[in-house]
């Protein structure tokens, strides 16, 4: 768990080295696998009671392709900007609306600021929804599973399904 004290932080700012394993940040999706640990550096600056975090975060990831299946490497890079304020959001009784002016907040207590929530959803945050190995990518044949970025198939292509009444029509005739 990386933490860092506030009354640590000098006026100048404090750099902030990252190393944590993907397990130890709960991170998972679907179809992706990190091969090393996230690493990065934030610098943690004072701006009155609000503790301002920037830098940059990397992590080597292997995905899977969503087209053809075959796994494919491809690092994150993601830049972070992002504020703690002090102690958490005051409990609303019932359910309610996060306002929008403090969804992208972090909250630290005790003068204790854990970078590892932050750390995590903007990880999250990078994984391409649906991973490509290369934008061309051609998939695999729907009929015989053949994967046409190496080799083309000999199924013919389906019929197109809203063509069916033409179809049957002109059998008729």
């Amino acid at each position: 768990m990386t933490q860092v004290d506030v009354t640590h932080i000098p006026e100048e700012g404090l750099r902030v080295s990252i190393a944590e394993d993907a397990e130890d940040l709960d991170l998972s999706a679907p179809g992706t696998r990190f091969r090393e640990r996230v690493s990065g550096e934030l610098h943690l600056a004072k701006a009155g009671e609000a503790i301002c975090a920037t830098g940059r975060l990397t992590a080597p990831v292997t995905f899977e392709c969503m087209r053809c299946l075959r796994p494919f490497h491809a690092p994150l890079d993601i830049p972070v900007a992002a504020q703690f304020l002090p102690g958490p959001p005051p409990p609303a009784p019932g359910e309610h609306q996060m306002p929008e002016d403090e969804a992208e907040d972090y909250y630290y207590t005790d003068n204790v600021v854990v970078l590892d929530d932050l750390v995590r959803q903007e990880v999250l945050l990078a994984i391409p929804f649906s991973p490509l190995c290369r934008s061309d990518c051609r998939g695999l044949c729907g009929q015989c599973g053949q994967d046409l970025n190496v080799e083309t198939c000999a199924c013919a292509p389906p019929p197109d399904p809203r063509l069916a009444g033409l179809r049957e029509y002109l059998r008729k005739k």
